[in-house]
């Protein structure tokens, strides 16, 4: 058998038990025994480690009573060493399998070949054997221990199969780097490797139902065996929903609509039904059709990414400003999270300052006239515009009469009005209602330029001509 194949050949031995290794070394290939000391007392390894390549965990470490053929407390001083403690691992890993399987490759086994400290093999310079030197004889589909591609399974055994392993243990396995990466929550599923099982090898089922709230669903989370152990080291700690990049979008909340459509099935991953209801309370028969096939909140299971996360993701900054457009234009069905009384709560009459800024009434005139406000989008002109003017005294009730503040002449002196506050006028005029009169082309023909305005010689500006005419006027010449 070669050493290429030596890992994969027979039932590994997960729990090396009393003198199953060679040495018990120190973290980071230390070793905790003198072995440089007793370099001259012993000869060989097997004077005190015979049973190790044979499988015999009684003869793996001398016994306590052969150190006290010289550490009696005379001759040396004494210890206080009872026997070596199971070791406990999770290494599909047995030395007496090794030793076997190098023996029929012709190759005798060493244990400076695994357990040398230094580059070259020196006999009683020993300590741990690490996963690098384990990697410099067998193949590994990745270059370095615990990097991609993941194939931890191939020297690790799962963990339902080591039973001995206490929670504190599995806790202090160490992290892969490839953990670390930023994205890894949202590429787990990618470059994990579930058809070896090496997510089991550290994992089990209740790691994925931590976050993900269709864990019921998916396969490769249900093909994780369930452990007591996890489960311990899981209960209490938060569950962790990234923003995935596609989400960040400005008009995410719009468009979600359409991946849903495509695969619900993805959106199950974090959202419980929650997520979609505090915004789809009722409406689209289709959205509550998708909203049904996201997983429910049960008791112990993964909450799903907080609702009130993503209705503050829905609106913006500015939604005070620009909630009016929105519910104008149709793309957000405003009732499906509010009720009518939150928006009567600013809007509900003339005199509402929650909205619009003091003195507002007074001067709105101008806003309207330079188009800075969108009062279409919360007012109806013909209902509430005329009913506060009429009101107001300012117009009658069809907004049709000629005179202003009972003036019967008013139409015969509104020009100097007009010409004072144009802007005024214009929140309840339009163009149409000056040509009527203030029109070359038709009507009575009434010049609007003010006495002796001749047009000629006198700096003008197209734009401002063109107001009122369909093209720029000749220059010199009159109106």
């Amino acid at each position: 058998m070669t050493r290429a194949r030596l890992l994969q050949a027979g039932t590994a031995l997960a729990v090396l038990a009393a003198g199953a290794g060679l040495v018990r070394g120190a973290p980071g290939g230390g070793d905790l025994f003198p072995h440089a000391v007793h370099e001259r007392l012993f000869p060989v390894c097997e004077s005190c480690h015979a049973g190790v390549f044979a499988d015999e965990p009684a003869a793996a470490f001398p016994q306590p009573a052969h150190c006290r053929h010289c550490h009696d407390g005379v001759r040396a001083d004494s210890v206080a060493w009872t026997g070596a403690a199971p070791r406990v691992s999770n290494l599909r890993f047995s030395h007496g399998q090794h030793g076997r399987a190098l023996a029929a490759a012709g190759e005798p086994a060493s244990c400076q070949a695994c357990h040398a400290r230094g580059g070259e093999p020196a006999r009683m310079d020993v300590g741990a054997a690490t996963a690098e030197r384990c990697i410099a004889c067998h193949e590994h589909s990745a270059t370095t221990h615990m990097a991609l591609p993941a194939d931890c399974s191939r020297c690790h055994l799962p963990l339902d199969r080591v039973a001995e392993l206490s929670a504190g243990r599995i806790a202090r396995f160490p992290r892969p780097p490839w953990h670390e990466a930023d994205d890894f929550i949202l590429t787990h599923a990618t470059t994990a490797a579930p058809a070896d099982a090496s997510c089991g090898v550290c994992h089990a089922r209740q790691t994925c139902e931590r976050c993900h709230a269709n864990a019921s669903a998916l396969a490769a989370v249900m093909a994780l065996p369930q452990d007591t152990r996890v489960a311990q080291l899981e209960r209490g700690r938060p569950a962790v929903y990234p923003l995935p990049a596609g989400h960040a979008a400005a008009d995410w909340h719009l468009a979600h609509g359409t991946a849903a459509r495509a695969a619900v099935g993805s959106c199950a991953n974090c959202h419980t039904r929650p997520s979609c209801t505090a915004c789809h309370a009722g409406g689209d028969g289709r959205a509550l059709a998708l909203v049904a096939q996201l997983p429910p909140v049960a008791p112990g299971a993964a909450p799903g990414v907080d609702p009130a996360r993503i209705t503050r993701g829905v609106h913006g900054a500015d939604v005070r400003l620009q909630h009016g457009r929105l519910a104008a234009s149709g793309q957000l069905d405003c009732a499906q999270c509010h009720a009518r009384a939150e928006c009567s709560e600013c809007h509900a009459a003339a005199d509402s300052r929650a909205f619009h800024l003091p003195n507002f009434v007074e001067r709105h005139a101008v806003d309207v006239f330079t188009g800075r406000g969108e009062c279409q989008a919360c007012h109806s002109t013909d209902t509430f515009c005329r009913a506060c003017h009429a009101q107001a005294g300012i117009a009658s009730g069809d907004m049709k009469a000629a005179f202003h503040d009972g003036q019967p002449m008013w139409v015969l002196s509104h020009g100097r009005a007009a010409r004072l506050g144009l802007e005024a006028c214009a929140s309840c005029h339009r163009q149409s209602d000056c040509v009527q009169c203030h029109s070359a082309a038709g009507g009575w023909g009434v010049n609007p330029h003010g006495p002796g305005f001749t047009g000629r010689g006198e700096s003008r500006s197209a734009a401002s001509c063109r107001l009122c005419h369909l093209a720029s006027p000749p220059r010199g010449s009159g109106s």
